[in-house]
């Protein structure tokens, strides 16, 4: 009798040790998935690209009316991404002058952008041939028209939850492949590893790593593919917003959620390469922008598309993504450990009466 009753009280022990274990794992286990235990309010930011003036040293309507509509349902916007190709030819300083008079509105309202260099920006002046002069690679035209963080061609900044990496695929583009300087390599790898407790990365640059535009245009994006996926797989990217092609793409891939927004302002594209795509993945030629909104439980990106006349918009393509959603499983997890051994522990308590 002795003996059963130790033995009840062994297993009683057993029960609440394993219970009290449990739950400080899974506190544990919250502490490692958020970055912090700070609450956010609901916060948004815009990501939009490809605006450039269609023709050298003029104006583009259509940039300065998606612009002033952006602006106008917008004005409590953290910040714009911008995936490049603000201009025609980023070596004119009349093109930038263009530009600035098209988003004046945005700086009447004190909006921030932040931009990726696109390959207009390397551009110089336009041959007869429709070709560019010599491409300025050293981005010293750009550099003098914008401010950027860090050194202003690739740079990262945090805001709340959320980090942001914004990397150059222009320095250096091979024609068919991506020849990253030692340099930003470098930096890329040191950034992201050093910010692994961000909730969210999120990267942004110009050429997209999957197209459906053509078939040149998604052998360009394997090349940038090849280089960037391992880095973004080993360091853990979220999201990816790219430009480049004049149109709106969603697609995910190893796990990356990406966006091709190039819907600015610049001639649209007609995609022609969709054996491409995958079979969930939203492709159409309209110009757009995404409007992003984040909880402290998620994120939700919302893609809208312009009427003709630029004064109205609506929502054609939306997702949403749990920023919950790791920490959770990992209590899921622990649940179902607390229930098989609990169960085992009372079947063995079962044997022992």
């Amino acid at each position: 009798m002795i003996r059963v009753l130790r033995r009840k009280s062994t297993f009683n022990l057993l029960l609440i040790s394993l219970i009290i274990s449990s739950l400080f794992t899974m506190s544990d286990s919250r502490i490692i998935v958020s970055a912090d235990d700070i609450s956010y309010e609901p916060w948004n930011f815009i990501a939009m690209g490809d605006g450039r003036n269609w023709e050298e040293n003029s104006t583009n309507p259509i940039r300065k009316s998606i612009i002033e509509n952006v602006v106008t349902n917008n004005l409590k916007t953290e910040f714009i991404l911008f995936t490049g190709d603000m201009v025609q030819s980023g070596g004119e300083q009349d093109d930038w002058d263009r530009y600035y008079e098209d988003i004046e509105l945005a700086s009447q309202n004190n909006i921030t952008f932040y931009y990726a260099v696109g390959n207009h920006e390397t551009y110089t002046y336009r041959l007869e041939d429709g070709s560019y002069g010599p491409q300025e690679w050293n981005f010293s035209t750009y550099m003098a028209n914008v401010e950027m963080p860090g050194n202003e061609r690739y740079y990262s900044f945090d805001h709340n939850q959320i980090h942001f990496i914004v990397i150059n695929t222009e320095e250096f583009w091979g024609g068919d492949t991506l020849d990253l300087t030692t340099e930003q390599e470098n930096w890329i790898i040191e950034d992201l590893s050093s910010n692994q407790d961000a909730n969210l990365t999120i990267a942004m640059f110009h050429r997209p790593m999957y197209s459906v535009r053509s078939d040149s245009r998604a052998e360009d994006a394997s090349g940038i593919r090849a280089v960037l996926n391992p880095i973004f797989i080993e360091y853990g990217v979220d999201i990816v917003f790219a430009g480049h092609d004049h149109y709106y793409l969603r697609t995910t891939r190893d796990g990356i959620t990406h966006f091709t927004t190039g819907g600015a302002g610049a001639p649209l594209y007609t995609p022609s390469a969709t054996n491409y795509a995958q079979e969930d993945d939203v492709y159409f030629s309209e110009y757009n922008y995404i409007n992003v909104t984040v909880t402290d439980e998620e994120i939700t990106f919302e893609t809208l598309v312009f009427s003709e006349d630029f004064q109205d918009v609506v929502m054609e393509d939306t997702l949403t993504i749990s920023l919950l959603l790791e920490e959770t499983q990992q209590a899921s997890f622990y649940l179902l450990s607390v229930l098989v051994v609990f169960v085992a522990l009372v079947i063995v308590r079962r044997k022992i009466k």
